[in-house]
């Protein structure tokens, strides 16, 4: 419960920071629309000020004057006002129907200026995101969103950002990221997304209830989509799982170890928590795949050298039928379409996966 007020409250934040910032975007046009508006009404008390002082006519009849003239409906075919009234009249409606048009048309500017910038950006994000293959779609862009696509982007990993709150989305896009606005719960919304040529699907909606309803979606229309979804309530996970999901992540069930592990352990913790955090230290973990050309096909963890030559450590093995193998040992063979999960300075993996032929996923490497 308070970790749903804490995010609420942070997207409330958000949203008036986005609010703050967006007059900033218009404030050329605006300016102008401003002085527009200045001049017309200062031209305003000029005209009906001159007309009084120039006819000794009644202020309601000053009045109408300037509106008559400056919307040129005019007095009839003759005039019988005197020649200095003419004259001022004249100048009335040359600089009345300036002055208005200018302001009208800055008005009309500024409206379809932003509809026409909208159709663009909105255009020019449905055709990137066409062309995704194998992208990640975030639902959900609150404190644990957020947190998932600042590491997908150090890792140069495509994604599309969705959620139905217009301010987020619209601060998602002002950081440079591909986010739509829509219900992800909503299958029409999930193929804009491009879910159909997704590789992952990352659920991380406020309500477990939402959650649950969106895997099944999601589930239903890619039946190999890769589905994380996150859950508040312990109770929740076994839903989610029938509901056809890969992975189930309890933020407050991880949370809760990691800090009874400080407890506990708190070496070991604060070794975990740096490998897992690429800002304190210069370690990365990285999955790489052994295709068949690779020339690891058939050697041991001992052939291959990995920690005297490479600086590396391989701290598992995923089979290619799907087992995983935690440290293996020095004799263990590498097979066709194994995935080796190393740890070490984005150097020296790259060394490792260029010298043995190895498939990446991240953009970093290779």
């Amino acid at each position: 419960m308070d970790a749903g007020l804490k995010e609420s409250a942070e997207r409330s934040n958000l949203r008036s920071a986005v609010r703050k910032s967006r007059p900033q975007v218009r404030l050329p046009l605006l300016q102008r629309i401003r002085r527009g508006a200045t001049f017309l009404g200062a031209f305003f008390v000029v005209s009906v000020v001159g007309y009084r002082w120039l006819t000794g006519c009644t202020w309601l009849d000053a009045i109408y004057f300037f509106v008559i003239s400056v919307s040129t409906v005019g007095y009839g075919e003759t005039s019988s006002a005197r020649p200095e009234v003419q004259i001022f009249t004249i100048g009335v409606i040359v600089f009345g129907v300036v002055g208005v048009g200018y302001l009208v048309a800055l008005i009309i500017q500024s409206m379809i200026e932003g509809q026409i910038e909208h159709a663009l950006g909105v255009r020019r994000m449905e055709h990137k995101i066409e062309h995704l293959k194998r992208h990640a779609i975030v639902c959900g862009y609150g404190r644990l969103g957020q947190t998932i696509t600042k590491e997908l982007r150090r890792r140069n990993k495509a994604f599309v950002v969705v959620d139905k709150d217009p301010d987020i989305v619209a601060a998602a896009l002002e950081e440079g990221m591909l986010a739509m606005l829509g219900d992800a719960t909503e299958e029409e919304t999930l193929l804009q997304a491009g879910i159909r040529e997704a590789e992952t699907m990352v659920i991380a909606l406020q309500s477990d209830a939402d959650n649950v309803f969106l895997t099944l979606t999601a589930r239903n229309l890619v039946p190999k989509l890769r589905i994380i979804a996150r859950g508040e309530q312990v109770a929740t996970e076994k839903k989610l799982h029938q509901a056809g999901a890969d992975q189930v992540v309890l933020p407050a069930v991880i949370g809760g170890r990691r800090m009874a592990a400080l407890v506990t352990r708190p070496n070991a913790a604060e070794m975990l928590e740096n490998f897992t955090n690429h800002e304190k230290i210069d370690v990365d973990l990285e999955e790489l795949r052994i295709p068949d050309s690779s020339p690891l096909v058939g050697k041991t963890v001992r052939e291959t050298g990995s920690r005297q030559q490479h600086n590396l450590m391989i701290i598992g093995i995923r089979r290619a039928e799907g087992s995983m193998v935690f440290n293996p040992a020095p004799d263990d063979r590498f097979e066709v379409d194994d995935t080796l999960v190393v740890m070490g300075r984005v150097d020296d993996v790259h060394t490792f996966q260029r010298m043995h032929r190895l498939d990446c996923d991240n953009p970093h490497i290779g």
